[in-house]
């Protein structure tokens, strides 16, 4: 049986840290958006890393997660 590649995307905090895994790059940016507007709105500083099957999915989830942390610092002002 093989395994299918899942993306994982880790996110710190000073308080805490959270993994999480999904095979698709929709799936896995939907997770890591909800979390991040989640503790952004507790006002803490917010960390992250990406490692998955490819670099462009890579590449594009990491643009994907600046432009929402953006967005919600923007928002938060």
């Amino acid at each position: 049986m093989t395994e299918t590649p899942l993306f994982e995307i880790r996110i710190t905090t000073h308080q805490t840290g959270c993994i999480l895994r999904a095979p698709t790059e929709r799936e896995i940016a939907a997770k890591a958006e909800a979390l991040l507007r989640r503790v952004h709105a507790r006002k803490e500083l917010i960390g992250f890393s990406i490692v998955g099957p490819s670099a462009s999915g890579i590449g594009r989830l990491r643009a994907y997660l600046e432009d929402v942390l953006i967005e919600v610092a923007r928002l938060g002002l």
